[in-house]
């Protein structure tokens, strides 16, 4: 079920990058991802109390940390949209996947197989390929 989960992400945030390219020549970069970001919290703050979700203040900081990570990343992010092109800016900005599992094999001794590495070369490739 995490890979159904993980191509609907894939497409409904390849789909809200299109839209907010449209929306970002009109907004400044501190209001574009405040709406951004607001939104997002919307969504997610219904989630929470359909979930009745309790909170776990031992792990908060970890969201904490996240969150102000991911509001500089929405700023650099709209910068981005706002002066480049989707076929440029995309892929790079998708290198993101590198940092993360690179943090998952330093920190939560997650394995690297040889064909994960393989793929990894090849989506660098791939990434280099579209960007020029």
């Amino acid at each position: 079920m995490s890979i159904v989960y993980a191509f609907l992400a894939m497409i409904l945030f390849g789909s809200c990058v299109f839209f907010y390219k449209q929306g970002t020549p009109f907004f400044s970069t501190g209001l574009g991802a405040s709406i951004f970001i607001m939104s997002h919290m919307i969504v997610l703050a219904v989630l929470a109390i359909i979930e009745k979700t309790k909170l776990d203040y031992k792990h908060l900081k970890f969201l904490v940390i996240g969150g102000v990570l991911g509001g500089l990343a929405q700023v650099c992010w709209f910068l981005a949209l706002k002066n480049g092109k989707l076929s440029t800016v995309v892929p790079i900005r998708n290198l993101a996947l590198l940092v993360t599992i690179a943090l998952g094999v330093i920190f939560l001794a997650e394995k690297l197989t040889l064909l994960k590495t393989i793929g990894i070369i090849l989506g660098l490739i791939a990434v280099i390929l579209v960007s020029i």
